[in-house]
C-alpha cells in the first residue's frame, strides 16, 4: 500500500529539484551582473515593444518591455531594449516619465539591468526558493517510506515488536 505513494514522492522530489535549480541559475546569473554591471547612470523610457510569449497550455500572450536611453561615463549615448517582460504597457520602470536608474557593463554598454527590475528579481527568489524545499521535504515524506516498505524494511524493523 506504502508504495502507492512512491510516484508522487518522486514527482514532488523533481519539482522541487526544479525550483532549486532555478533559483540557483538566478543566483549565479544575479552574481555575474553584479561583477559585470559596474556602471551607474539614469536612463530615460523611449519606447516599447512586444513580444509574444507561450504558456504551458500553447496559448499566446503578448508581453511588453521597454526601450531606454542614456549616457554611459564616457559619453556613448545607448539605445538599448530590456530583457524584462510585463503584461501592461504601465507597469514598465518609466513609463510615467520619470527617470530610472540603471546598472550596465561598461565593455558592453548594450548591457544593462533596471535597479527596479533585479529588485523584483530578488524578493520573488527566496519565495520559490521555500517553494522548492517544500516539495523536497514531501517528497522525501511520500518517497522514502514508500521505498523502505517496498524493501521490506518496516517488516523487519517492527517484527520483534509484535
Amino acid at each position: 500500500m506504502r508504495a502507492l505513494y512512491l510516484i508522487p514522492g518522486f514527482v514532488c522530489l523533481f519539482i522541487g529539484g526544479i525550483f532549486l535549480l532555478i533559483c540557483r541559475w538566478s543566483r549565479i546569473k544575479q552574481e555575474t551582473a553584479d561583477l559585470n554591471l559596474t556602471g551607474r547612470t539614469w536612463a530615460r523610457l523611449t519606447g516599447t515593444g512586444e513580444r509574444t510569449e507561450w504558456d504551458y497550455n500553447n496559448r499566446s500572450h503578448i508581453v511588453y518591455y521597454g526601450v531606454y536611453e542614456y549616457d554611459t561615463a564616457d559619453g556613448q549615448h545607448i539605445s538599448s531594449a530590456s530583457e524584462f517582460n510585463y503584461h501592461d504597457l504601465k507597469s514598465i520602470p518609466g513609463a510615467q516619465g520619470r527617470m530610472v536608474s540603471i546598472r550596465y557593463d561598461p565593455e558592453n554598454p548594450a548591457a544593462f539591468d533596471l535597479e527596479e527590475e533585479e529588485d523584483i528579481t530578488r524578493s520573488a527568489m527566496p519565495k520559490y526558493r521555500k517553494i522548492g524545499i517544500r516539495m523536497m521535504i514531501l517528497g522525501g515524506l511520500l518517497a522514502v517510506p514508500a521505498v523502505a516498505a517496498m524493501l521490506g524494511a518496516f517488516d523487519k524493523l517492527f517484527a520483534g515488536m509484535m
